[in-house]
This record gives C-alpha cells, sequence and structure tokens, in this order.
C-alpha cells in the first residue's frame, strides 16, 4: 500500500478556505446545471469521467460527477489537492510516468488507476483556487492545446455560475433577514404564516403565534445609546432562540418587537403550549442583561399569544389578536 504524502498548502490557505465556505456547496445535494458542466468538461475532453472537485481543509468534496459517483476523499490523497497549488492548468497525459502523481493511490490502483489527468483552477474572488474541474481516463492519452483551453474556459464560466448563485442567494436572504439580529424579518414571517395556515387547511398543522415586547427598552437607549440598544437585542434574540424548538420561527417585526410562530400536532393542547412558553420566554428575557464591559441592563418581556379564532380566520388578524394580548400582559405588569 502506498504512503500518502502531504500536499503543501496554499500560501492564502485561509482565506482560500474563507473563500470556499462562502459560496455554501460544501455537502449539498446533487444539482443538474453543475451535473451539466461535468457532463460537458468529459465531452471537450473525451474522457468518460469529469468531476468538480472542491479542497476543503482536510478533504475533496465532489459537487458533482460525470462518469463516477461524487463522493470524497482525504485532501493528501486526491491530485487535485496538489493542483489548487497552480493557477495554472494540470495536465498529464500519464500519471503513472509523472514524477508528482506515480505514487498516488488514484494512479497506483489503490483507490483508481488514472492515466490521463487534466485540471483546470477554479479562481474565486482575489485569486483563490477553491478547487479544479478536473477529467480522467484509465488509459494514456494525449489533449490538444483547443481541448485544454476550453476546459479552462469551461472552469471560468463554472466560478461565475457559482459566484452568480451566490450573490442571489445574499440578495434572497437579505430581503427576508433583520440585518441587526439575523432573524426572519416580517416578509418572510407573512411568508412562513401564509404556509402555516395552508398547512392547517390540509389538517397537517395548527399555528400559533406569540408576540413579544420588552419593557424597559426604550430607556437602555435613551441612557447609553443605539449602539447598547444593539447589543441588547442581539443578547434578546439568542435567549429568544433558546427558548424556542428548532421547528418554530422567530422573526423581528422592528425595534423592540418580536414574533413567535409555532406549528403543533391538531391531537397537541396547542394552547396550553403557548402559555407555558410564554411563561418560558417572559422569564427569559426578564431580569438582568450583561453588556461587554460590565454594564448591566434590566428588562421586562410583555408576551402576548394567539390561536386561529374559526375557518375563516387570517394570518393578520391572528397577529393583531396576539398584538393586543401581549399589550393585554403588558398593561398587568
Amino acid at each position: 500500500m502506498s504512503v500518502p504524502r502531504s500536499w503543501p498548502k496554499p500560501v492564502d490557505e485561509s482565506s482560500r478556505l474563507a473563500a470556499l465556505h462562502r459560496l455554501g456547496l460544501l455537502d449539498q445535494p446533487q444539482d443538474d446545471e453543475l451535473d451539466a458542466l461535468t457532463r460537458l468538461a468529459s465531452y471537450i475532453c473525451g474522457t468518460p469521467t469529469a468531476v468538480l472537485n472542491l479542497i476543503d481543509a482536510d478533504r475533496q468534496w465532489q459537487a458533482s460527477a460525470y462518469g463516477d459517483e461524487p463522493g470524497e476523499v482525504r485532501r493528501d490523497d486526491s491530485m487535485c489537492g496538489y493542483s489548487i497549488l497552480s493557477r495554472d492548468i494540470t495536465y498529464t497525459p500519464d500519471a503513472s510516468l509523472d514524477r508528482v502523481f506515480a505514487d498516488n493511490p488514484h494512479v497506483t490502483g489503490e483507490l483508481g488507476s488514472i492515466r490521463l489527468y487534466v485540471a483546470a483552477p477554479l479562481v474565486v474572488g482575489a485569486n483563490h483556487v477553491v478547487g479544479t474541474l478536473c477529467a480522467y481516463a484509465p488509459t494514456p492519452s494525449e489533449l490538444t492545446r483547443v481541448q485544454i483551453e476550453r476546459l479552462r474556459d469551461l472552469a471560468d464560466a463554472t466560478v461565475r455560475i457559482l459566484e452568480l448563485r451566490h450573490a442571489a442567494g445574499e440578495l434572497a436572504r437579505a430581503a427576508t433577514r433583520d440585518a441587526l439580529t439575523g432573524l426572519p424579518n416580517r416578509s418572510l414571517l407573512t411568508e412562513s404564516m401564509a404556509r402555516a395556515f395552508a398547512r392547517r387547511d390540509r389538517s397537517i398543522t395548527d399555528p400559533g403565534l406569540l408576540f413579544v415586547d420588552l419593557d424597559g427598552f426604550k430607556a437602555v437607549n435613551d441612557e447609553l445609546g443605539h449602539a447598547a440598544g444593539d447589543i441588547v437585542l442581539k443578547i434578546v434574540t439568542e435567549r429568544l432562540l433558546d427558548c424556542v424548538r428548532a421547528s418554530d420561527l422567530v422573526a423581528r417585526l422592528g425595534g423592540d418587537e418580536f414574533v413567535v410562530l409555532v406549528e403543533t400536532s391538531p391531537e397537541e393542547d396547542e394552547a396550553g403550549g403557548l402559555e407555558l412558553l410564554a411563561e418560558r420566554i417572559r422569564v427569559a428575557l426578564s431580569g438582568s442583561h450583561t453588556l461587554p464591559g460590565g454594564r448591566t441592563v434590566r428588562l421586562g418581556a410583555s408576551v402576548g399569544w394567539a390561536v386561529p379564532d374559526g375557518d375563516d380566520d387570517t394570518p393578520d388578524a391572528m397577529l393583531a389578536r396576539a398584538d393586543a394580548a401581549m399589550y393585554l400582559d403588558k398593561a398587568r405588569a
């Protein structure tokens, strides 16, 4: 059995990994668009196999593969773990005769028997090579200069597709997330409530809402400034998320107002569960909150909840009732 070498790390390894992870591709399901790119790479090079390899900290993960099942291997076992060291094409007509790859397990028969190997770098952002678009065959073969250049063109086009998809995802997130806390905003809450009511109509789940308003938050802003207020809102966000289930949605409507959307099975005691959750939230948010630098502030929380009221109820009406219930809770404090 061959002993895998340890490939050198690129000089920009830390920022390279950050650029890779920002793309959000690792460990994602198969993708028809990426599969089309590897099919085209196989056609360009005339090889039975082509793959889109992403090189993570200690592994090679295949975002797409044509002619083989995608998977992952140790970074130091992968041939592309070496190819990312350069922004040039890596090409060898017979890897078994190549001084770099001859003892690689993908060449020796331990993991494969690659002979023809060509890899075009995927260069993202400020010249970070996050992986390769590579093609290979089990028999030695020569590629023309045109084939190699077209593979490079396809790799460049692949990067543009990946970056555009990432940018589109970021824009979609910005449109539906609160900039300060990262929580869903009113727009995403509205969509989520509509879907919850649709599931209610099919007797799948029953929705419920809790409306949360902080007591004493205005004094924090007035006395300590809005920067301190922002810190408090982030602390409150963390405590709210600790109170709910992973399936519940916590949204920020604005200011110090939050909403929790809960869905339960028709067999559960929905009202009782919401009352218990409301009390858990009051306890979690009330009391002292320590800010950086040791300064503490005291807050309280008023919470109201509502469930659907009849078959003709609407999400907006349920939200309004939860809001009204919150003001009743505040008046009792």
